[in-house]
């Protein structure tokens, strides 16, 4: 194979060092799968709840409080409730959050976290002081109640007040209650909420400014108004640390607010990675009572909560049965031994060919695969990207290569996905590729290798041999390989 050059390890080393300074202001770096996890807000049911800082709206028998509603979430399959802070008692004592918090247990309900009211853009002084001080108060009752999360805003700022100082004051506060949250482990999430936060770069601003890893985005899907709120949502979902979900969106300049796109809300989260909760924070007029229900059955269906759907099973750990050798020149034979898929050595491929149906993109292919012998990649995993194809590489050029080829006409050893990883001789590698639209992302084991924007770029196969893989091929060069546990899911 092609030996690497003088500007490839610069890329691959120098390069690295400077990405890794980088990474201290960048998205979360989360290990795995995406996991949707779904919960409900308690602010669903504003007008019920009889402790409220809101004028009650239901008659006497309607009203509940945050016991009923947390039974309510149990009875509904929630694995999770969102407790808004407005509907607690006004006299809140340790006892009562400790008895949510047994409450919630008992029930097998997870406190997803809790939301607070704050305006952290107000001129220095006494009423900023209280906003501070009743953020921080809360994150007391949060560790308290065992919620890992806390929804705060930035707030408007007075007239008077120039949008670079609100922006200044903001980022302060957010840095005084991080620090106190952070030593009682709980999460702070901005929520594009208007204010200053209304579009993505002052929110994202403010995010990347304040220097606390305690820190993240509370991604509201129905509080975009700009002119593609996807488009909005995608940007800022890679910081996020909560979300919440409505079921409506207004793009700017819409009469009407429109139906949420509940899978494309779901496939910008898994293109995120997002792993924690998603919880229905129901605004809209109809009664919640009988409107909640049914989209929380839509949620877990299209989130499949917890997790995603299920894989399929490509490979019986038996016989080649769904396969067949490809029929790559020079290439080594292929068997079944001990629950595994074995290449031997060809001169140069030998790989196999799945002969099912395989999806065009939202999928995830699965594999284990190892290096028994061999000094080159032990998995060459080419799959379908739209009308064209790719291949991951694991394991090349010499024995440490991973990249995809080929984008723009660069193949794994020349484009933005390569890096260098050292795999032994004999161990087993759980090697994972996702397909979306624009984006292609690998792990091997819960790194993540891959996570590449091809949104604009010519995806292809390089050029050779390689190209019998098409559709669904894994293959080997020079190597004595093994396969097992392939598997693919829908997304």
């Amino acid at each position: 194979m092609i030996p690497f050059s003088r500007r490839h390890f610069i890329r691959l080393t120098g390069g690295a060092l400077i990405a890794s300074r980088a990474l201290a202001i960048e998205p979360f770096k989360r290990g795995g799968a995406a996991r949707l996890n779904l919960s409900l807000a308690a602010y669903s049911f504003r007008d019920f709840f009889k402790d409220s800082n809101r004028p009650r709206q239901a008659a006497a028998e309607r009203q509940i409080d945050i016991l009923d509603f947390i039974d309510y979430c149990a009875d509904q399959g929630c694995a999770g409730a969102e407790l808004t802070s407005y509907y607690f008692p006004k006299e809140l004592t340790e006892e009562y959050l400790r008895e949510v918090r047994r409450h919630a247990f008992l029930r097998g309900v997870e406190i997803s976290g809790t939301s607070v009211g704050n305006n952290f853009a107000l001129p220095k002084g006494e009423a900023r002081d209280k906003e501070i001080a009743s953020v921080k108060t809360w994150i007391g009752y949060a560790a308290t109640l065992g919620a890992p999360h806390i929804r705060i805003f930035a707030g408007a700022p007075p007239k008077e007040t120039a949008h670079d100082e609100a922006v200044k004051l903001c980022v302060e506060a957010i840095e005084e209650c991080c620090a106190y949250a952070g030593s009682r482990g709980i999460f702070l999430g901005l929520e594009n909420h208007g204010g200053i936060v209304a579009e993505p770069a002052v929110l994202l601003e403010i995010v990347r400014a304040v220097k606390s890893p305690w820190f993240g985005i509370n991604l509201d899907t129905g509080n975009f108004h700009t002119a593609d709120p996807y488009a909005s949502l995608a940007e800022c979902a890679p910081f996020a640390v909560n979300v919440q979900i409505k079921p409506v969106i207004k793009p700017a300049g819409a009469a009407e607010e429109q139906p949420t796109d509940y899978a494309r809300i779901a496939q910008i989260l898994r293109e995120a990675n997002y792993q924690g909760w998603v919880a229905l924070e129901y605004e809209s007029k109809p009664d919640p009572w009988t409107a909640v229900p049914p989209i929380l059955a839509q949620l877990r269906e299209v989130f499949n909560a917890p997790g995603s759907t299920k894989s399929e099973e490509l490979f019986d750990g038996k016989t080649l049965t769904g396969w067949m050798a490809t029929g790559f020149s020079g290439a080594g034979d292929v068997a079944v031994e001990n629950g595994a898929i074995v290449l031997e050595p060809g001169n140069d491929l030998t790989g196999v060919n799945y002969r099912g149906e395989t999806p065009k993109t939202n999928y995830e292919v699965e594999l284990e695969a190892k290096r028994v012998e061999g000094s080159d990649f032990f998995c060459g995993l080419t799959v379908p990207v739209g009308d064209s194809h790719c291949t991951l590489v694991v394991g090349g050029w010499g024995g440490a290569l991973v990249g995809i080829s080929s984008i723009d006409g660069e193949d794994a050893s020349e484009n933005s996905t390569t890096q260098t990883m050292r795999f032994e001789s004999g161990k087993w590698y759980r090697i994972r590729l996702r397909v979306t639209p624009g984006k292609l992302a690998a792990w091997i084991g819960d790194e993540q290798v891959v996570n590449v924007d091809i949104s604009g770029s010519k995806v292809t196969l390089r050029h050779g041999e390689i190209e019998l893989s098409a559709p669904f091929g894994i293959a080997a060069y020079r190597t004595r390989a093994a396969l097992r546990g392939i598997k693919i899911r829908k997304l």
